[in-house]
């Protein structure tokens, strides 16, 4: 059948002609007459009709709807943002690990770990960068101890103690080398620290800090010191220690001190060059490179026989916290050997003794035989030095003086006892002398009296060497310091410019200058003042020159006190302060001498002797001088007009 012919049998006229007499029971002319398919089709039509609601309900729902719809998408998108952040934080993170880790950023300090002072070193600082990415703005800052000294190298900027070294950029997986020269100027046995520190910072992030430290032994220092001392010693005998100190480096040191420690037993008798604090510190300042010095100490030791006595010596400076550092130190020992015959001597009955000026010195010599044999002939001999001794004056019961060699000498003719001195047998000689009342002291300081006693017989063997004489003694009597103490009033003064009459009178202010000198004979005084009190009417106006002096007013006790610190020999040029004080007189003056000062007391410490010193004078009155010419005019109070 062609296409054309089905297309007429389907849709033609006649098409329809059979499709009319067949009917389904679901037709509509055919359910009607079916009450089953009707009945069927009535409840399929009631499920698939909607419910009916109410115009609120519908409403609610709607909205309910699109709330929902919002809080779901701002939950997405908060969902989502986060995702975003925590993605692009494990991205930063990857790529930060990937590119850079402080771990894999090294700083290392490579040289010798051992060195001497005032010796050449090199140091390098290698600043290794093993990340991806590079290092930008890197500074290497290189700081030092005092010891260290920094010379030609790759520094710019200095600081001291700080270098600081502008490296720039540091490349990923590169490296960067820093030398630092220099040399080490400490003691033996220190240990220096060498500390730098790499500043940078990576792409997109601060300031980090790399820090790692060096240490350098300093196994020899640049200054070095010698004591010398004998071996051995008599007991009581004079000893010499001769100390030598020395600067082998190439730069200067300064502040440097030299300090010795005596052993027990030593007494000190005079130094060369003279001790600057005490009898044991001197001030070598400054000591130039390739330079070098020498003390010389002597005094008496004085031990038990066989005892190894012991001096050190010490160089170096006091830092800023007070601490004294050492750069070189020697000790030396002497043993004390025994004597087969001792001898000793006492001045007062003391052998650490100090006299003043026209003080009699009472001497007592003992001796005693210590061998097991007796001694023949025996001699004893002193030698003092009569410089400051009134010799005129001398008490001798038995001996002799010889003037030309300024020796007493004791032998059997005037002393029996002599003739024969038996085993464990002694005796004792005795002579008194004056000190002088007026010593002249120019240009002369630490002042002191030297005796030494020497016993001599055929039968002691004689020892070459001075430090083996073994019956001898030494003794140093030390003079004080005297002071003088002066005061000068005047009314018409170049200094400061009084005012009122004169005399003074009742109820009329008058002013007077003081002119008050201090004298020092011979040794330095510490801790050394003057304290003036005035009576209570007088009136102390606040003027007084030199204006660098330390002078201080209690108002409340009207004492003036005038520090002095560390008071040095005058040498003739005495130490003066002026000053102005002003006072009315009162109706119970009248006729009275006017009385300016209670007291003026001077107080100070002996550095040579050890000693205080003390100098009192009573009220100042009656030597008031009107002029420059020291006319005396009459100091006692009128009445008012």
């Amino acid at each position: 059948m062609s296409l054309e012919e089905l297309n007429e049998k389907l849709y033609g006229r006649n098409a329809d002609s059979g499709r009319a007499e067949h009917h389904t029971p679901f037709d509509p002319g055919q359910g009607a007459s079916n009450p089953n398919v009707q009945s069927q089709f009535q409840r399929t039509e009631v499920w698939s009709v909607p419910k009916t609601k109410s115009p609120w309900s519908i409403r609610k729902l709607l909205f309910s709807d699109i709330s929902g719809q919002r809080r779901l998408r701002r939950r997405v998108i908060a969902f989502v943002s986060l995702a975003l952040i925590l993605l692009i934080g494990g991205l930063v993170f990857v790529w930060r690990t990937m590119t850079f880790r402080e771990e894999r950023l090294q700083v290392a300090i490579s040289g010798p770990q051992s060195v001497a002072s005032a010796e050449d070193a090199t140091f390098t600082i290698t600043s290794t960068n093993n990340n991806w990415g590079g290092l930008e703005n890197a500074t290497l800052i290189f700081s030092y101890p005092e010891s260290f000294h920094p010379q030609d190298g790759d520094a710019k900027e200095m600081d001291n103690p700080i270098i600081e070294i502008a490296l720039g950029k540091i490349n990923g997986n590169s490296q960067k080398q820093t030398l630092i020269k220099g040399k080490f100027y400490g003691f033996k046995g220190d240990v220096a620290y060498l500390k730098a520190t790499l500043r940078y910072s990576s792409k997109g992030s601060s300031v980090f800090e790399k820090t790692v430290q060096f240490g350098v032994n300093i196994f020899s220092s640049p200054l070095t010191l010698e004591v010398t001392a004998p071996l051995e010693l008599a007991s009581g005998q004079e000893i010499e220690y001769l100390v030598d100190y020395n600067n082998a480096s190439d730069i200067q040191f300064s502040n440097l001190r030299v300090k010795l420690e005596y052993p027990e037993g030593f007494q000190f008798v005079s130094s060369e060059p003279r001790s600057s604090e005490g009898e044991s510190v001197w001030y070598v300042g400054n000591l130039k490179a390739r330079s070098q010095g020498k003390i010389k100490v002597r005094g008496v030791l004085s031990g038990s026989s066989g005892e190894q006595k012991r001096v050190r010596g010490t160089i170096g400076l006091f830092r800023e916290d007070g601490k004294f550092l050492v750069y070189a130190e020697n000790e030396r020992p002497t043993r004390v050997i025994a004597s087969p015959f001792s001898i000793s001597q006492t001045v007062n009955d003391l052998t650490d003794v100090t006299a003043n000026p026209g003080e009699t010195l009472r001497y007592k010599i003992h001796y005693k035989n210590e061998s097991r044999i007796g001694i023949r002939d025996a001699i004893v001999t002193l030698e003092i030095n009569p410089e400051f001794l009134d010799m005129s004056r001398l008490t001798l019961n038995n001996g002799a003086y010889d003037a030309a060699r300024k020796i007493i000498i004791w032998k059997a003719s005037d002393v029996p006892n002599l003739g024969k001195v038996e085993s464990g047998v002694g005796g004792e000689l005795a002579f008194s002398v004056p000190v002088l009342a007026t010593i002249s002291t120019a240009n002369a300081q630490n002042l002191s009296i030297k005796s030494v006693v020497k016993m001599d017989s055929p039968d002691i063997p004689s020892l070459i060497g001075s430090n083996k004489i073994i019956s001898s003694n030494t003794l140093v009597v030390k003079l004080n310091s005297v002071i003088g103490l002066g005061m000068k009033i005047f009314y018409d003064d170049a200094v400061f410019a009084n005012a009122g009459p004169l005399p003074p009178k009742v109820g009329q202010e008058t002013s007077y200058t003081f002119h008050l000198n201090v004298t020092n004979s011979s040794n330095d005084l510490k801790q050394a003042r003057v304290s003036i009190l005035f009576p209570t009417g007088v009136r102390y106006t606040e003027k007084f020159l030199p204006k660098n002096e330390t002078v201080v007013f209690n108002e409340r006790t009207n004492e003036l006190v005038w520090e002095l610190g560390v008071f040095a020999p005058t040498k003739g040029t005495p130490r003066e302060l002026v000053f102005q004080v002003a006072t009315v007189p009162s109706p119970s003056n009248v006729d009275k001498p006017l009385i300016l000062i209670n007291s003026t007391t001077f107080t100070a410490k002996d550095a040579f002797t050890n000693q205080d010193v003390r100098i009192e004078n009573g009220k100042e009155e009656n030597f008031l001088r009107y002029d420059q010419a020291h006319q005396s005019v009459s100091n006692y109070v009128q009445a008012a007009e």
